[in-house]
C-alpha cells in the first residue's frame, strides 16, 4: 500500500513502512534508497528480545584526568628507596595472575554458556528473508559515509551490521538501479557509486538530471539538453502529499503507547500527556529471562508541575532517586530516598540536594537518617561549610528523639590570625559541654583548642556567669600569651547564643523538610501537569479567556457599527451641553458657528502637525549635514572606535531624516483628501438640513 495509506494505518510490511521513511528523507534533502536484500530472521520479524536495549542510561562515571604541567618543577623531593625484595614481589604478582587466570576462566565459560542459551535457533531458509531498508549515501546534508537506517527502529546501522546479509537492488523516485556486486565478502566491500555501470545496473537509462554531467552542453536551453541526453524518467507519483498533523505527531504510537521487549529489559514509551502523572518513556531491567525479578526501573518525565524528570528505582537496594529541573521554589535538584524510609518524616534514609547559588542559606545537600542530620553548605558569607547533628533514640516518655551533638565546620578565613579562626564548635547538648577546635598554623602540627562546661541558668537567675575552673584550653605556641579571662568570657556567651540559634534553626529546618516531604507525597499521589499558555487544546483557561476576548471584540465592533462617531459632537456639547441630542436641525445662525468652528479647528490641527513634522525634519536634518562636515574634517586623524561610533550614530540620523521626510511627503497627500471627506460628511450631515439647503439655493460654497 501507499506511504499515505500506512501512515493513517500506522501499520505496515518493512516495504511499507521503508517507502514512507525514504519519502521523508528524501523530502528533508537527503540522498536516500530503498534497500531490497536479505536480512537475519530477528530483523525481518522484529524481534528484539535477543538485542540489548539501546535507551538503559549510561551511568558510568566520568574520570577527569588532571593534565599534567607544563614545566617540570625545578625542585623536586628526593623519592624514599623501595626497600621492598623483587623477588617476593614477583612471586606474588604470579600468584595473583593465577588467580585471575582462574577467574577469567571461569568467567569465560560462564560467558559462554550463557551465549549458548541466548543463541537463535536455527533458521532453515536463513539468508533467504526478503527485507527492505533504508540506505543513506554521502553528498547532500552533512552525510560523509554511507550507512544503514532500519525502518522499523529508525536507528543508524553502518554498512558492516551483521543483521544485513545480501544486497539485491535500490531505488528511489529517479532509478531503480541492480547490484551486480558479490556480497560474500560483507555488504561494507561494496562500491555505493551508482554511476558506476559496471557495479550497479540501471532500469532506467542514463542518470537522473541531478547526476547528470553535462560537459560542453548548454544548460541554459532545456530542450537542447534534454534532447542530447535522452533519459527516461520514473512515472510521476499517485500518492497524495504525506502530512501529519500536530495531534498526530503529538500522539507518537497507536494507543498513545508502546511496548517493546529487548534481552532483560521492557521497554515502555508514551506520548506526552497521555498519562495522568506525565511519564513518556519507562525501561524496567531484569535479573531472568521470563522477567519476573525486576532490578532498576527508569522513568522520564516532562510538562510536570512539580519539574520532576527523571526517576531511578533500584529495587534490590530498594533506593529511589528522583532528578527535579530548575524552577522549583525549594529548588531542590536530587532526591534519593529509601522505599522503607517513613513517607512524610524526617526520620529516614534520605538525601536532598539543592541548586545553593538560588538559596539565601546556600544550602548544598541534606542527609538524613534515624539518629543523624547532616547539612553542607557552599560559599556562605559566615563560612559555615557542615552541621551535622546526631540524635538520641526516643523513649516510652518522650518518644521524639532528642539531640545529642552538634558539630559544625568552618572555612579558614585568611583576614584573622588562624589562633583566633574557629575551624570546628561541637555542642554536647546531653553533656552540657562546647568544644572549639581552631585552624592550623602555618608551620603547626597541633592547633589550639578550648572547651566549656556551661554554667546552669537556672541557679544563677538567667545571667552567664564565668568560672574559671570550668574552662579549659590547649595553646599550641608556647611562646604566645595565655587569653584573657575577658575574651574567654566573651567567647562563652557567644557560643552558648550560638547554641541555641541552631538549635532553634535545626527544629525549623526538620519542621520545613516534614513540610517538604508532604508536599512530595501530594504530588506524587495526586500529579498535575503544565499546560502551554499557547496550546490551545489542553489551556481550557487561556481557551476561555480567548473566547471572552472574541466575544468582547465582537460586541465592540457592533456597537461601533451601531453609534458612528460624530465629528460635531465636541461642539454641540459646547454649545448647548451633553444633553443636545440628534433631534431637530439646527437654525441657520448655530449651523454655521459649529460648523465653521469645526472646519477651522481640522486646518489648524493639520497645519500645526506640518508645523511639527517639519521643525523636526529641519533639525534633525540640520545634525546630520553637521556631522558629515565634521566627519570629512576630521576622517584621517579619527581612531578605529570613534569612526565606527560616527557611523553608528550617522545610519541613525539617516533613518530617522528619513521617516520624517516620508512622514511630512504623505501628510500633505493626504491633507487634501481628508478635507474633502470631512466636507462631504457636513454637507450631508442631518443637524446642518437647512443650513445646507439654504448654501446650495443660493450657490455658496
Amino acid at each position: 500500500m501507499s506511504p499515505y495509506t500506512a501512515i493513517i494505518r500506522r501499520s505496515g510490511n518493512p516495504f511499507e513502512i521503508a517507502h514512507v521513511l525514504v519519502s521523508w528523507l528524501i523530502g528533508a534533502g537527503y540522498d536516500a534508497y530503498i534497500v531490497v536484500g536479505c536480512a537475519k530472521r530477528d530483523v525481518c520479524m522484529a524481534i528484539r528480545y535477543r538485542t540489548v536495549c539501546p535507551d538503559i542510561p549510561d551511568e558510568s562515571e566520568i574520570v577527569e584526568e588532571v593534565p599534567p604541567p607544563e614545566e617540570e618543577p625545578r625542585y623536586r623531593l628526593v623519592p624514599l628507596p623501595d626497600l621492598t625484595s623483587k623477588y617476593c614481589q614477583q612471586m606474588n604478582k604470579k600468584e595473583e595472575d593465577k588467580k585471575q587466570n582462574e577467574l577469567d576462566k571461569i568467567e569465560n565459560e560462564r560467558m559462554r554458556k550463557i551465549a549458548d542459551l541466548e543463541k537463535p535457533p536455527h533458521d532453515e531458509i536463513d539468508g533467504w528473508r526478503t527485507h527492505a531498508w533504508i540506505l543513506v549515501l554521502p553528498g547532500s546534508m552533512g552525510v560523509e559515509e554511507p550507512f544503514f537506517i532500519e525502518p522499523s527502529e529508525g536507528n543508524q546501522y553502518p554498512l558492516e551490521a551483521k543483521q544485513y546479509q545480501h544486497l539485491d537492488s535500490v531505488y528511489n523516485h529517479e532509478n531503480y538501479y541492480v547490484n551486480l556486486q558479490s556480497c560474500d565478502n560483507g555488504l561494507n566491500s561494496l562500491n555505493y557509486d551508482l554511476s558506476d555501470i559496471t557495479c550497479w545496473e540501471h532500469l532506467l537509462a542514463g542518470e537522473p538530471f541531478s547526476r547528470r554531467q553535462m560537459v560542453g552542453i548548454d544548460t541554459a536551453d532545456k530542450k537542447t539538453a534534454v534532447d542530447t541526453e535522452k533519459h527516461l524518467d520514473v512515472p510521476a507519483s499517485w500518492v497524495e502529499k504525506l502530512d501529519i498533523t500536530a495531534d498526530e505527531y503529538e500522539q507518537r504510537y497507536p494507543g498513545s503507547h508502546k511496548v517493546i521487549h529487548y534481552k532483560k529489559v521492557v521497554l515502555e514509551k508514551f506520548s506526552p500527556y497521555s498519562q495522568r502523572d506525565g511519564i513518556v518513556k519507562r525501561v524496567k531491567i531484569f535479573d531472568d529471562y521470563a522477567l519476573t525479578i525486576p532490578l532498576i526501573t527508569y522513568e522520564w518525565y516532562k510538562n510536570r508541575v512539580d519539574k520532576m524528570e527523571t526517576v531511578r528505582i533500584d529495587h534490590v537496594k530498594r533506593q529511589v532517586l528522583e532528578r527535579f529541573g530548575v524552577g522549583r521554589r525549594d529548588h531542590i535538584i536530587k532526591h534519593v530516598y529509601s522505599m522503607d524510609a517513613p513517607a512524610v518524616s524526617v526520620e529516614g534514609d534520605r538525601t536532598l540536594e539543592f541548586n545553593y547559588y538560588a538559596r539565601l542559606d546556600h544550602l548544598t545537600k541534606l542527609v538524613c537518617s534515624p539518629l543523624t542530620f547532616d547539612e553542607y553548605y557552599t560559599d556562605r558569607d559566615d563560612r559555615l561549610e557542615s552541621r551535622m547533628i546526631v540524635y538520641i533514640e526516643g523513649t516510652k516518655a518522650e518518644p521524639k528523639r532528642q539531640m545529642k551533638d552538634i558539630t559544625e565546620t568552618y572555612r579558614r578565613n585568611p583576614s584573622i590570625p588562624a589562633k583566633d579562626d574557629v575551624f570546628k564548635k561541637i555542642f554536647h547538648i546531653q553533656d552540657n559541654t562546647i568544644e572549639l577546635f581552631y585552624h592550623y598554623a602555618y608551620n603547626f602540627i597541633t592547633n589550639n583548642t578550648r572547651s566549656y562546661i556551661k554554667p546552669n541558668l537556672a541557679e544563677t537567675g538567667g545571667k552567664i556567669l564565668y568560672y574559671p575552673e570550668k574552662t579549659s584550653g590547649y595553646i599550641a605556641d608556647p611562646c604566645a600569651k595565655p587569653p584573657r579571662p575577658l575574651n574567654i568570657y566573651y567567647a562563652l556567651c557567644e557560643n552558648m547564643d550560638w547554641e541555641y540559634k541552631t538549635n532553634k534553626h535545626i527544629r525549623d529546618r526538620e519542621t520545613d523538610i516534614n513540610g517538604y516531604l508532604k508536599q512530595r507525597y501530594k504530588e506524587l499521589t495526586e500529579p498535575l501537569l503544565f499546560v502551554a499558555l499557547f496550546d490551545t487544546e489542553r489551556n481550557e483557561a487561556a481557551k476561555k479567556g480567548w473566547k471572552e476576548q472574541e466575544t468582547q471584540k465582537a460586541e465592540v465592533t457592533e456597537r461601533e457599527k451601531e453609534a458612528e462617531i460624530d465629528p460635531l459632537a465636541p461642539y454641540l456639547a459646547r454649545m448647548f451641553g451633553s444633553g443636545r441630542g440628534t433631534g431637530a436641525p439646527l437654525t441657520i445662525k448655530e449651523a454655521t458657528l459649529v460648523r465653521e468652528q469645526c472646519i477651522n479647528d481640522f486646518k489648524a490641527k493639520q497645519l500645526a502637525r506640518q508645523n511639527l513634522v517639519q521643525e523636526r525634519f529641519d533639525t534633525l536634518n540640520s545634525e546630520y549635514k553637521n556631522k558629515r562636515l565634521w566627519y570629512l574634517a576630521n576622517q584621517f586623524i579619527l581612531t578605529p572606535e570613534k569612526e565606527s561610533a560616527y557611523f553608528a550614530a550617522s545610519a541613525e540620523l539617516a533613518f530617522k531624516v528619513h521617516a520624517l521626510e516620508v512622514r511630512l511627503t504623505r501628510h500633505k497627500d493626504l491633507s487634501e483628501p481628508r478635507y474633502k471627506i470631512l466636507m462631504e460628511y457636513l454637507d450631508k450631515h442631518p443637524l446642518l438640513k437647512d443650513y445646507n439647503r439654504m448654501r446650495h439655493y443660493y450657490g455658496v460654497k
